[in-house]
């Protein structure tokens, strides 16, 4: 142990965490307890390598699946506690591990009543601990509450700002009318799990095991870095592809999104025994303007990230960095054969702007400056130029959000004329209302040129085989056109 371990784990030791005790089961594991966590510090040893440190939060009263999970080398102290400051404070929200709290909210509270304990029967197949309630709105409005989220019936979304003024803390949002109509408990469970997500827990429906169905020569041996922000929650899964199949995966989950955590990932695999010079390429997907391997991230003050830079020097494997909305859109291309031509329209609950991935018949799209699929000019002369005068409860509804997004996608259609959209917006359940919002820009005589829309409920799945399809696209044409 030199003499950064010993000091890093007197750090640990001696932090203060409010109503958290400490215990240093031995010299390479500490415990800390609060009444609602277990937070655990393990330091492993490696010859001739730096320390790796696991920081993980779970539930105290069960080994459930962390909160809160990574693996660093302990070679920066500034780094070290930094990311042991983070894990602090999340062993210090008192609900980390507490029931998952959902209103429901209709006008006079019987459908929805109905509604939640169907939800409550789908939770508990499903054992999670959710607890759903169902109250008339004007009472919600009245008494206000501590929930995670609270749901509206579409008869009552119009009052949906009101209503965040009594649940300042909570999420609220519409249910999609097509799923409030069918009672799919099923589905609506789906889009509370992803509003609230901690990247976690996932619907086995979103997994779907999609394969390569373009005829990529695929023999290479290839690690895919998937990395997706969230309000919430940073999640960076990790793949590596032996021809095609999948040998091994991991993931880390943590509050804040930071680009460092992909190098920290990599350099704990590298610890651990992976040796680089075995795979042909690393493929990292990441939000941003992703332009020769640099990242810009606006909306996270994040500008000139080298990061394939920074790897390619480190490993000396060749690294590729694309933007993640680009691999998810080629993903949409890769997975079948009927479509040349898509675009993939990705966009969170809680924000006006979106992201695209283009790919026209079967480039990838990515312009000057690796711009295109940037949609927030296009937004602004659309909508509102003015940040200050746009209407935000249009991100919290379904038909905000449908008004929203159907005018992009119109100048999509008119540009481009692509094959076939994919919609990655979970509000926007109902294709056949985005298709009828979308004809009042074409009128009868020109809707027909609106084409088949494919909602996607497994937008990871998607970036994941997309960035290994970009991977081997760049391997097998290393000079490809200025489109890929």
């Amino acid at each position: 142990m030199n003499q950064l371990g010993r000091d890093f784990r007197a750090y640990v030791a001696n932090y203060p965490i409010p109503n958290c005790t400490t215990e240093q089961v031995d010299d390479d594991h500490i415990i800390l307890s609060t009444p609602h966590a277990r937070g655990e510090v393990i330091f492993y040893a490696f010859e001739d390598a730096p320390e790796i440190v696991e920081l993980r939060i779970v539930d105290a009263e069960c080994s459930c699946e962390p909160k809160f999970f990574l693996h660093f080398e302990l070679e920066d102290e500034a780094r070290a506690e930094e990311l042991f400051g983070e894990m602090a404070s999340e062993l210090q929200q008192e609900d980390l591990f507490g029931p998952t709290r959902v209103l429901l909210c209709c006008t006079a509270g019987l459908t929805t009543s109905m509604f939640a304990n169907k939800l409550a029967e789908a939770a508990k197949t499903l054992s999670l601990d959710y607890t759903f309630d169902a109250i008339p709105l004007e009472q919600a409005r009245a008494q206000g509450g501590s929930y995670d989220a609270v749901l509206l019936a579409p008869q009552v979304a119009y009052q949906r700002d009101a209503v965040a003024k009594s649940f300042p803390e909570s999420v609220v949002v519409q249910i999609p009318a097509k799923i409030f109509a069918s009672f799919d408990a099923g589905g609506a469970l789906r889009m509370v799990m992803h509003l609230l997500s901690d990247h976690t827990v996932f619907p086995e429906q979103d997994v779907t095991n999609l394969k390569l169905v373009r005829d990529l020569h695929n023999d290479k041996r290839i690690m895919v870095v998937t990395a997706i922000s969230q309000p919430r929650s940073s999640w960076i899964g990790w793949r590596i592809y032996d021809k095609g199949d999948e040998v091994a995966h991991g993931s880390i989950t943590k509050p804040k999104h930071d680009l460092r955590d992909v190098e920290d990932l990599l350099a704990t695999l590298h610890v651990q025994g992976w040796n680089p010079s075995d795979l042909d390429a690393i493929g990292i997907a990441v939000p941003g303007v992703i332009n020769r391997g640099t990242v810009a991230f606006v909306s996270r003050q994040l500008t000139d990230y080298e990061l394939g830079r920074t790897l390619y020097k480190r490993y000396g494997t060749k690294v590729f960095v694309d933007n993640n909305a680009n691999a998810g859109a080629v993903g949409c291309y890769v997975s079948q054969n009927e479509y040349d031509s898509v675009v993939l329209h990705t966009q969170q609950t809680g924000y006006l702007v979106g992201g695209q991935g283009i790919v026209v018949d079967g480039h990838l799209v990515k312009g000057r400056k690796n711009f295109a699929g940037e949609l927030a000019p296009l937004f602004a002369a659309v909508h509102e130029p003015d940040p200050a005068k746009r209407d935000t409860s249009n991100a919290w509804t379904s038909a905000g959000m449908c008004k929203t997004v159907a005018p992009l996608l119109a100048a999509d259609i008119a540009l481009l004329a692509p094959d076939a959209i994919y919609v990655a917006v979970d509000l926007l359940d109902d294709m056949d209302v985005l298709r009828k919002e979308i004809s009042r820009y074409f009128g009868k005589k020109l809707d027909t040129y609106i084409p088949r829309l494919i909602r996607v409920t497994d937008y990871r799945e998607r970036i994941a085989l997309g960035e290994l399809a970009l991977c081997l696209q760049k391997l097998n044409n290393p000079r490809p056109h200025r489109k890929h």
